[in-house]
């Protein structure tokens, strides 16, 4: 084989090889999106398949299986937060106007700094926004036990944020504000970003079909 036919075969095994290996990441990648949107797939499905007790802002014991049969919202919030959980409640608020659901579809807001947000400082959050109401739950509990349960369950989590990048006092934490939807069969059907306009129109869309199918199970 003269050295220009080597080269030839070198090139074409190289073009075979990229091609495998965005093949196989392409899998990877598609597979990842669908469990983002929440598409109905058996072998990547993720079901909330382990509790963990909650004290809400009324002192009350409260678990997420006692939410089974609901359509509901989960995401992270801390009472001290400079406006970003404000906004992400503010717009959660919303989608509960929106949509015609029946009493199906409940939120859960996951206090992401526990030590200091205990029910008493949760229930004035609650009031100072006006959410109080019974299909919301803004619950606290051992920080440790909680950090890890949220990060481990629902891949929501946040890191302390240097005191060198914090703008006052209370921007204590750096976290994403994304919200979780579970269906009715607590079954993780997607992850949205309420303040993106393409997402929390997706998030909207998401939370009908879900609240029609729990409709149609019950």
């Amino acid at each position: 084989m003269n050295r220009e036919t080597k080269i030839v075969y070198g090139l074409g095994s190289m073009a075979i090889l990229a091609i495998a290996a965005y093949l196989v990441l392409w899998k990877i990648s598609s597979s990842h999106l669908v469990v983002h949107q929440g598409k109905d797939d058996p072998e990547i499905e993720r079901v909330v398949d382990r509790d963990i007790e909650l004290v809400d802002a009324n002192g009350e014991k409260r678990r997420f299986s006692d939410l089974k049969g609901k359509v509901w919202l989960v995401s992270h919030v801390f009472t001290r937060c400079p406006g970003q959980c404000a906004g992400v409640s503010a717009a959660l608020d919303e989608l509960l106007a929106k949509v015609n659901n029946n009493g199906l579809l409940h939120v859960v807001s996951v206090s992401l700094d526990p030590v200091h947000d205990r029910p008493s400082q949760l229930a004035k959050f609650a009031e100072q926004h006006e959410l109080v109401r019974d299909n919301w739950w803004f619950v606290t509990g051992e920080a440790e036990e909680l950090n890890s349960y949220m990060k481990d369950v629902f891949w929501l989590s946040a890191q302390e944020r240097p005191e060198s990048r914090r703008n006052n006092v209370n921007d204590l934490f750096m976290h994403e504000p994304r919200v979780v939807l579970v269906d009715h069969r607590m079954r993780i059907r997607g992850w949205y970003y309420p303040f993106d306009p393409t997402s929390a129109g997706a998030l909207e869309r998401a939370i009908e079909e879900t609240v029609s199918a729990a409709k149609k199970s019950s």
